[in-house]
């Protein structure tokens, strides 16, 4: 069940031991809780967070009451749910058309309604955390170890061995979940994944639909079933109308409206029903003319709503980064300069974009997958002036330009960041200046991101970056120590870094007394790829005594694989 994409695998997992099916639709760092004994050695939930997998199913609307019944009434997930072994049932439908509803509707039906452990995941596209399967995988098995505490020991190796850096590796998350279902004795256990569907259909259908123990319910074929939920959907909608502009029934000419031009999507229905909410005129003649003349198709009905907006160029700015901060500006220069939103904010966003997009917990996003499909841009000509109109390209220098002049602001020479040189506290202190700056965490992670993906619009950005990669100065310090904590490195925070660790635009055999050169760095963390480009460049590594050309000595084992090829 996807939000906007069809072919929703609903997956468990493989194991002989049956302990009971599984379901994905298609559509971090590390797990976290709060009991007891937690602490020290045994605290395998680490120092990152995977809250907000909850917060993330609340954005799927609540379904309208009797909808989605028929998933449950069909043969063949009645089949699934009662097989003894464990088993993957793989439910697709068309894009609009309620899987995400569906796969929240089910994950409340199923821990209503057996003795099942549930668990759940959102995958959506316009959150880092909700297009991680890394952090999908936390989020499951966070959901598991809550339900059964002793499970936690089946993680415990892997925390010891490797601290936090272990919920970063899909691998042996996977294989942790495998071992705590399979031997740890809690149950069946059923796995719901929403919006697979990222993948390429063909890629879902090979990976999901030649499996042996795979049942496929195809929402493509129960067309009659859609639209008698469609036309529940709507008499809730005109019902909902007639309340709010006090017409008890008044307005029941719209639900033949509403009906013939729907198209078994709920998504259109859902448009058009808070189009004719917001509207000045609440005449029949009015709300008539509403419905007669939205466009039958999403993309005519975007293309609408979009083109109401006085102010283009804002509007368009809000689609690029969305639920980024978008007041941040070079012309900002100090940390007062960013107020709070003022009172009417959200409004302000709604004015400009109108129900293109929705805003949960101060929060913007699209209203639907289909909607991001219809900004980017693609090989296909758009109609209108917003169908494939966002390149990512210049997307990316938006969100660069946003970072850097945020990472550059003054107040943070005026406010460094302080950690005592034993690193007491650290956590503590770099968490409360994250507080106390919130959107320098994501600034700090994404910026050189964006400016890569910026492609030829980098040099636009050139000379702000010069500022915040200016070696020594504070606004350099702090958000290379911020980067530092976030990737989880078990050696101390460098003092001696050149712009060297910044970018290799200048002394490329740059020594830290600590950490060595760059190829040092890169063999110690095990990055391959820059090793070997290190190497064939002559970068020199330092062997405590002095740096070398690796080639021509006798080479530590840890390198010697990568200078053979």
């Amino acid at each position: 069940m996807s939000s906007g994409q069809s072919n929703s695998p609903f997956e468990d997992f493989s194991s002989p031991q049956r302990y009971g099916p599984g379901i994905s639709s298609e559509a971090t760092r590390s797990i976290q809780g709060n009991f007891s004994g937690n602490i020290g050695d045994n605290n395998i939930y680490g120092t990152g967070h995977i809250s907000g997998y909850e917060e993330q199913r609340k954005r799927v609307r609540e379904p309208v009451e009797g909808t989605c019944t028929w998933v449950t009434e069909h043969p063949k997930f009645r089949d699934w749910l009662g097989k003894n072994a464990s088993s993957l049932l793989w439910l697709s439908a068309d894009p609009g058309c309620g899987k995400s509803v569906i796969a929240s509707f089910l994950a409340g039906h199923l821990e209503a309604h057996t003795n099942a452990t549930i668990c759940y995941f959102f995958f959506k596209d316009d959150s880092d955390q909700q297009r991680s399967v890394s952090f999908a995988l936390c989020a499951i098995l966070h959901q598991l170890f809550k339900q059964g505490k002793r499970l936690i020991g089946f993680a415990k190796e892997e925390f010891q061995a490797k601290g936090d850096r272990f919920t970063q590796e899909v691998d042996t998350l996977w294989n942790i979940l495998i071992k705590a279902v399979a031997k740890g004795e809690c149950g069946d256990v059923i796995r719901i994944m929403d919006a697979l569907d990222d993948r390429p259909y063909h890629n879902i259908e090979g990976g999901f639909g030649s499996h042996a123990t795979t049942m496929r319910l195809r929402g493509e074929d129960e067309v009659k079933a859609i639209a008698a939920d469609v036309t529940r959907v709507i008499d809730e909608g005109v019902k909902g109308l007639e309340s709010y502009w006090g017409q008890p029934g008044g307005l029941g000419h719209l639900r033949d409206l509403l009906e013939s031009s729907a198209d078994r999507t709920f998504i259109w229905v859902s448009l058009v029903l808070e189009i004719l909410k917001d509207s000045e005129d609440d005449s029949p003649e009015e709300f008539t003319k509403i419905v007669s003349t939205a466009p039958q198709d999403l993309a005519g009905l975007y293309t609408k709503i979009l083109d109401k907006s006085t102010y283009l160029d804002k509007a368009r700015r809000i689609l690029h980064i969305m639920n980024i901060s978008f007041k941040i500006r070079r012309d900002r220069r100090t940390i007062k300069d960013l107020r709070d939103p003022p009172p009417g904010f959200e409004r302000t966003v709604e004015n400009l974009c109108g129900h293109f997009v929705r805003i949960i917990d101060s929060r913007i996003y699209l209203v639907h997958q289909t909607a991001r499909e219809f900004l980017l841009k693609g090989s296909l000509p758009g109609q209108g002036n917003w169908q494939y109109s966002l390149c990512p390209k210049d997307s990316n220098s938006t969100l660069a330009d946003i970072c850097i002049s945020y990472l550059s602001l003054e107040g943070f020479e005026d406010d460094p960041l302080v950690i005592e040189p034993n690193r007491s506290g650290e956590e503590r202190v770099i968490g409360d200046y994250l507080e106390r700056y919130a959107f320098l965490d994501y600034a700090t992670r994404h910026w050189a991101h964006h400016f890569r993906d910026s492609q030829d619009r980098q040099m636009e950005l050139f000379e702000s970056t010069r500022l915040i990669c200016e070696v020594g100065s504070k606004r350099f310090l702090i958000w290379l120590r911020v980067q530092w904590f976030n990737s989880g490195s078990l050696s101390r925070f460098p003092k001696d870094l050149t712009h060297l660790m910044v970018a290799t635009w200048e002394d490329i055999n740059a020594r830290s007394e600590r950490h060595g050169t760059a190829l040092n760095i890169a063999a110690v963390e095990r990055n391959e790829d820059i090793t070997r480009m290190l190497l064939k460049h002559n970068v020199k590594a330092d062997m405590g005594t002095g740096a070398y050309d690796i080639l021509r000595v006798k080479m530590p084992l840890a390198l010697k694989p990568l200078a053979r090829n």
